[in-house]
C-alpha cells in the first residue's frame, strides 16, 4: 500500500515541477513530507532549508501563505487518494494529516461540497 501511496505522491509532485516558485517547491515539499506524515510548517522548512520566517516572507511575496499552500496539496491529494478503492477514510484522513474523519470530511466538504464518501461513490461507482 505505501508503494501506492508513494506513486500517487509522486505524479502529484511531477505535476509541480512546472511552477519554479516557492509555492511549488514547497508543494512538492508537503506532498513528500504528507506521505511519511510529516506535513507542518518545522517538517517544511527544514526540508526547504529556510528559516520560517524567510519561507513565510517568500510565500507573503507571491501572495500565499503556508496554510493556503497546504490545503491546496492536501485537496489534491484527497481526490487522488479517494480514487483508490484499497485505502480507507481514517487512512486518508491520517496521510493528510487529519486527526480524525470528521475534521477531514468537514474540510473535503467545504472544497468540494460533497463529503468524501459520497464522492468516492461517485467516482468509483460504488
Amino acid at each position: 500500500m505505501y508503494r501506492q501511496l508513494t506513486e500517487q505522491t509522486e505524479r502529484y509532485i511531477r505535476s509541480l515541477y512546472n511552477q519554479d516558485d516557492i509555492a511549488g517547491e514547497l508543494k512538492r515539499k508537503l506532498a513528500d513530507l504528507m506521505a511519511r506524515g510529516e506535513a507542518n510548517a518545522d517538517a517544511a522548512c527544514r526540508a526547504l532549508k529556510l528559516s520560517r520566517r524567510t519561507l513565510q516572507r517568500r510565500l507573503k511575496a507571491e501572495k500565499t501563505s503556508f496554510q493556503k499552500v497546504l490545503q491546496e496539496v492536501r485537496e489534491v491529494l484527497a481526490v487522488n487518494y479517494l480514487s483508490d478503492a484499497r485505502l480507507k477514510s481514517l487512512e486518508i484522513a491520517m496521510l493528510l494529516g487529519y486527526s480524525n474523519i470528521s475534521t477531514f470530511t468537514t474540510a473535503f466538504k467545504s472544497w468540494y461540497d460533497i463529503p468524501p464518501a459520497e464522492y468516492r461513490q461517485k467516482i468509483l461507482g460504488v
